[in-house]
Formats: C-alpha cells, structure tokens, sequence
C-alpha cells in the first residue's frame, strides 16, 4: 500500500514569528486587562485560546501544514514568551499603578460564590476560605528581583504546556475541516 506523501512544508522563521507574537500578545491581554483574566478563571482558557488562536490564523495565513508536534511547540514558545512578559507587565502594572491583574475577576467569583452559598452551610467554611483569599490578594506585596524572576520562569514554564495544547487543538480542527470538505 502506498503512502500519501503529504506537503509537510514548514513554517518561514517570519510566520514563526507571527505565531509566537500573537500568542504572547493574547496572553498578556487575559493575563493583564481588567475582567478580561476572568477568562483564565475557567481552566486557563485565555491560555489555551492564544495557542488555538495564534496556530490558527498562521497557518491559514502562511498555507502550511504542520504536524502536531510542531503546532505544540510552537505554542509553547508562545506561551513561554507570553508568560514571561505578562509577569514583566504585572509588576510594571503593580509597581506604577498599585494595580495587581486579576484582582477584580477575584472579587466576582467571591461574590458569586457567596450568593450560591447563601442558605447553604456545608459551603460556608471554602467561601469564608476565598473571602480570606481576596484579602490576602489585596495586600501590598514588594517583590525583590529575584521573585520577579521566578515568577517569569514559572508563569512562562507554567503557560507553556497550555499554549502548546491549543495549537496542538488548532491543527486538530483544521484537518477535521479539512477532512469533512
């Protein structure tokens, strides 16, 4: 039986780029811009959707095919590089404004969690638990360089892994497309 021999061309560095920007970008946005890191909330869908997104619009852009293990990796480097500039931002955000990303997504899921425990006691003690959560995310906090640091080596490895799912997720997509015509 013969194989098909599919183009496996791969991306331009220029196309690389464009993938590993857009994802960084949309990273830093549902990791930096108010409400919208609500998003992150659910499984760190922001995460997962910058990978989808970035793999996405590139390969359509550039007309490649990749396999998944380069959709994978290319998210990753995206989501390395998003996470180490979104910690970057958050402490120029915390440092020049007092403002701490994330804080107000915070605040709406404890008072939603408050309003479903209303009348509900078994729940009380975990809703009590994020009532001291929020306050203990609203104290000030001084960060030395070496905690910065860490915080983007974490954030960036963390962030890694959930980008490269969601380009993994986009090649997916686009050969079930592919597939049904």
């Amino acid at each position: 039986m013969a194989t098909e021999k599919v183009n496996q061309s791969t991306l331009p560095f220029k196309g690389k780029l464009y993938t590993v920007l857009l994802g960084a970008l949309i990273i830093i946005l549902s990791t930096t811009v108010p409400y919208l890191t609500l998003l992150n909330v659910f499984l760190f869908a922001g995460i997962f959707l910058a990978g989808t997104v970035a793999l996405h619009n590139s390969i359509m852009l550039f007309q490649v095919r990749l396999t998944y293990n380069q959709a994978f990796l290319l998210g990753c480097v995206a989501g390395l590089v998003g996470g180490v500039v979104s910690e970057g931002i958050t402490f120029l955000l915390m440092e020049l404004f007092n403002y701490r990303p994330g804080t107000e997504s915070l605040a709406l899921v404890i008072d939603w969690a408050l309003e479903m425990a209303k009348g509900r006691p078994e729940v009380q003690q975990q809703v009590q638990a994020l009532v001291a959560a929020e306050k203990l995310a609203l104290v000030p906090v001084k960060l030395s360089f070496i905690d910065i640091l860490m915080n983007m080596l974490f954030s960036g490895a963390f962030y890694a892994p959930i980008a490269g799912l969601g380009g993994a997720f986009a090649v997916l997509r686009l050969k079930r497309k592919a597939a049904r015509g």
